[in-house]
């Protein structure tokens, strides 16, 4: 079993490492590490991850046809 303390010390690694990175992907990579060894001290009681990309809402185009009666699906 992993030790509290060598979690700590690879918590401190992380931290050491995202404070000397140069880009914001090493950084964001550092802090998720960091929140993964903080669940495994808090025995995975953290909440679930949000996604990493935004969700995006698809603009809706409605479908014209010409044998179509109208903008319902149940329109024939």
């Amino acid at each position: 079993m992993i030790s509290q303390q060598q979690l700590f010390a690879e918590m401190e690694r992380q931290l050491q490492l995202a404070k000397r990175a140069g880009d914001e992907r090493t950084v964001r990579e550092s802090l998720a590490a960091i929140r993964s060894l903080c669940e495994v001290v808090l025995g995975g009681d953290a909440k679930p991850e949000a996604p990493a990309m935004p969700i995006t809402s698809f603009e809706a185009k409605v479908l014209e046809e010409e044998d179509a009666n109208g903008g319902s699906i149940f329109d024939f």
